[in-house]
């Protein structure tokens, strides 16, 4: 019977790992490759490329945009909006603030990209960027991975 318990236990792990949703994190790297513009002039002309509207930043070596509605779901609506950052002199970060609107006036942040979501955001982006000489390069977990094999 013991075993019987622990083979239905596994199977129900095993069938749920498997249905669970790609979840990404809310940034992207990207590498600065050699190009005649600054860095934050190629970020701009990128995210206007990409359809964004550049906002008020929270700091001087930020470059964020205005909201953008992804998606509506009738209670609440999906909004992003994004955030670059320079690290350093070699990559650049993208922030991704996805929030739920609701029709109340409230909102509350999503804590992860599902890939509805990154492929509506980041598809137009990554192009510009590449266009900007800007490389993608995932994540920093992702990139120091590839780096110690």
């Amino acid at each position: 019977m013991p075993l019987a318990r622990a083979a239905f236990a596994a199977g129900l792990i095993l069938m749920l790992s498997a249905c669970s949703p790609a979840l990404h994190p809310l940034y992207r790297d990207y590498e600065v490759q050699p190009h005649a513009l600054p860095v934050e002039a190629r970020v701009e002309a990128a995210m206007e490329g990409a359809g964004w509207l550049r906002a008020q930043a929270p700091a001087p070596n930020v470059i964020a945009t205005n909201e953008r509605r992804i998606r509506n779901w009738g209670v609440y609506s999906v909004v992003v909006s994004l955030e670059t950052v320079p690290l350093g002199d070699g990559y650049v970060r993208v922030l991704v603030h996805p929030y739920r609107k609701y029709i109340w006036r409230t909102r509350s942040k999503i804590p992860f990209l599902n890939a509805t979501i990154r492929r509506k955001i980041m598809r137009d982006f990554d192009s510009a960027m590449a266009a900007q000489n800007l490389a993608a390069v995932g994540t920093g977990i992702s990139r120091d991975r590839d780096s110690t094999r």
